[in-house]
């Protein structure tokens, strides 16, 4: 049975999860605040799915490879699993969508990780800084506020900021107002957590992944590299958005950096 309706269940991934990629693309809505506000159980579940997608289509592909090559049930099963996570990715971000066009999922108010501000990352997946200008702290909020290229939350204390014109900003900041004629500006920029286990996570299972694929007459050498080069490759247009949106808020606050620590 799974045999045969595999390939209809494989081929109905493309118009449900392609409508859900054109939604996100044409509304602009940040794709991990969708993710981060989805309930930690079901962020849970969807990381023991791309586990066991990951693990699956391997085991299946060296089965293959043996006295199973051919047999209808162990090529069904290296598609299945895809099937499964981009079935279950198209609800949830569907969900999730259907909640900001209700209204019940508010995207102004800003990125915010409470440890991480408080702990900062290490260079580079984080940056610290301290700005001045001749700005008040309530002129600089509301120029942040009304500035095309950030998107968040300012107020004349403090104000949290990512890129407003990117899909997916790996980084946001945060900033804290001191003093006013002079106002200094702590800024810390930093990775978010989203997208740092993302790609962590996709480096630990390499290991399991070349393992796996050791026996077979497979390529795997150069899916390894491209995993690698991905996960460096997102690292590095992380820190190039950190000094973009870095220069964002500077240039929005007039400010220039200060002279103290």
């Amino acid at each position: 049975m799974l045999s045969a309706t595999w390939p209809l269940l494989f081929a109905g991934i493309f118009p449900m999860y392609g409508f859900v990629v054109l939604v996100l693309a044409g509304s602009r809505i940040p794709l991990d605040v969708l993710i981060s506000d989805l309930p930690t159980s079901v962020k849970i579940a969807g990381g023991v799915l791309m586990v066991y997608v990951v693990v699956n289509f391997a085991i299946a592909l060296r089965l293959l490879q043996g006295a199973h090559a051919e047999e209808p049930i162990y090529v069904a099963r290296l598609f299945t699993g895809h099937a499964l996570f981009f079935y279950a990715a198209s609800a949830a971000l569907g969900y999730q969508i259907d909640r900001v066009r209700r209204g019940l999922l508010d995207l102004s108010g800003g990125p915010r990780d409470d440890a991480l501000e408080q702990a900062p990352l290490p260079a580079p997946l984080s940056r610290s800084v301290v700005l001045q200008t001749r700005l008040t702290p309530a002129e600089c909020a509301a120029r942040l506020a009304r500035t095309p290229g950030l998107r968040g939350a300012a107020t004349p204390d403090l104000f949290r900021m990512d890129l407003a014109r990117s899909q997916s900003s790996l980084v946001y900041a945060v900033g804290r107002f001191e003093g006013e004629s002079p106002t200094f500006i702590r800024l810390l920029v930093t990775f978010k957590r989203f997208y740092l286990v993302l790609i962590g996570s996709t480096v630990l299972i390499l290991p399991l992944v070349a393992w796996m694929m050791s026996g077979v007459q497979f390529p795997w050498q150069g899916v390894l590299f491209v995993i690698l080069f991905g996960g460096g490759g997102n690292i590095v247009y992380g820190i190039v958005q950190m000094r973009r949106l870095e220069r964002q808020i500077r240039r929005a606050t007039e400010s220039q950096l200060a002279a103290i620590g």
